[in-house]
């Protein structure tokens, strides 16, 4: 991560919060990708971040798959990202935590 991607990733935590923390959270339990690793030390950051400049754009868990799956793909390549429905489960529960986040 160069300087910029972490000045946008540190503005991201702060703009977020909890919520920043919640899909990290929810994309290393699904592990879309098979990373190794016991804990949560920031695989997907940088998928988190790329989501979250786009989260805006969401309005519904379809949205929501639609944003996750693009991430995915182009961050590691369509033979590698699976098929969208693979998304599914990752999307309903971010989908969940944004509505709790807009609330507040």
């Amino acid at each position: 991560m160069d300087t910029e991607d972490r000045q946008q990733h540190k503005l991201l935590q702060k703009e977020f919060g909890v919520f920043y923390r919640a899909v990290s959270d929810i994309l290393f339990r699904h592990n879309l990708m098979d990373l190794d690793g016991k804990h949560n030390t920031g695989e997907y950051d940088t998928e988190v971040d790329l989501f979250l400049l786009r989260v805006k754009d969401v309005d519904n868990q379809d949205a929501v798959q639609d944003v996750l799956y693009q991430v995915f793909r182009n961050a590691f390549g369509e033979e590698n990202c699976g098929r969208r429905e693979r998304y599914d489960g990752a999307a309903a529960e971010i989908w969940k935590a944004y509505q709790r986040h807009l609330k507040k």
